[in-house]
């Protein structure tokens, strides 16, 4: 009797964190987009775009480590 008793036990604890990791997983990127306002997300885009441009274009023209 017990050892069926335990299995329901093990079984509930189970699901129960189970349904806790989905919840946990699905508040996650809820809480993310709430941190920043769209207009800082929209302008951190626009701004990263060029700089990582400005970016290979500084390796693409620096000049060569040996040039003796």
């Amino acid at each position: 009797m017990h050892g069926t008793m335990d299995m329901k036990v093990l079984k509930q604890r189970r699901e129960e964190m189970l349904r806790e990791a989905e919840l946990n997983h699905l508040k996650k990127p809820l809480g993310a987009q709430r941190k920043r306002p769209t207009a800082f997300r929209w302008a951190s885009t626009v701004a990263w775009d060029p700089a990582r441009v400005v970016g290979v274009l500084r390796k693409f023209f620096r000049p060569p480590k040996n040039a003796d």
